[in-house]
């Protein structure tokens, strides 16, 4: 994945696995925090709310959501955008 389509909304796909995140679960990019942004997973046991886009600044354990961040620069590789429902 390119800086550029790391926004806010997007949906994306983990193409490694990740602690408790099988490789090719989806999720959404739901914060920018400047230098890399935050994807909220939506796993087959924790499914995100509907329309689920962005952070609402709340402890993530709040909505059950497992969240994960990724550097801009080093590590969107590990992320594959998709394409716009």
């Amino acid at each position: 994945m390119h800086i550029s389509d790391a926004i806010i909304g997007t949906r994306v796909r983990a193409l490694i696995s990740f602690s408790g995140v099988p490789s090719g679960t989806e999720g959404v990019i739901d914060e920018d925090y400047g230098t890399g942004v935050m994807v909220a997973w939506d796993l087959p046991n924790q499914r995100l709310p509907a329309g689920y886009r962005l952070y609402d600044g709340r402890p993530a354990i709040q909505h059950g959501l497992l969240r994960d961040g990724f550097d801009k620069a080093t590590e969107l590789y590990r992320l594959e955008k998709l394409p716009d429902a």
